[in-house]
């Protein structure tokens, strides 16, 4: 803020600039306050938090698969997976499933979760599957 050597002119003017710096931080707070974005998680063919008539398996410990889709930002600029990260981490599940050896190509009490963690310069967050893998009946593929 100028001072100014006449009391009249900095009471207007001092006044003038504190108050529009004053405006300057309140319209950045609203502008920021109400910013957001949205992310597509994924297309996937089954979904169900019930019983499925006919989906049966004799699920073993060792059918227990897991996956993740992981972001990044260092220093405020992101990369990773985006878009579609539900479906990245299940694919994620299954594939590794199958380089374990396991046969299957559904998952079935699967859990969904986030962990994420931020420090001053880096911050990564993931999306993780995690669930028992299971061969389809042949009957019920198209």
């Amino acid at each position: 803020m100028p001072v100014y050597k006449n009391k009249l002119v900095n009471l207007i003017f001092g006044d003038f600039f504190m108050k529009k710096f004053s405006l300057s931080i309140l319209t950045l707070l609203i502008v920021v306050g109400f910013s957001g974005c949205s992310t597509r998680l994924g297309n996937m063919t089954v979904v169900s938090t019930n019983n499925v008539d006919g989906l049966s398996a004799d699920i073993k410990t060792e059918q227990r698969v897991k996956g993740e889709s992981c972001n990044h930002a260092f220093l405020i600029i992101p990369w990773g997976d985006f878009q579609n990260r539900l479906q990245i981490a299940t694919d994620n599940a299954i594939d590794n499933g199958h380089k374990a050896g396991l046969s299957g190509d559904v998952l079935v009490n699967a859990k969904i979760g986030v962990t994420s963690w931020n420090t001053l310069i880096y911050a990564q967050n993931c999306l993780t599957v995690e669930g028992d893998l299971i061969p389809l009946a042949k009957s019920m593929k198209h």
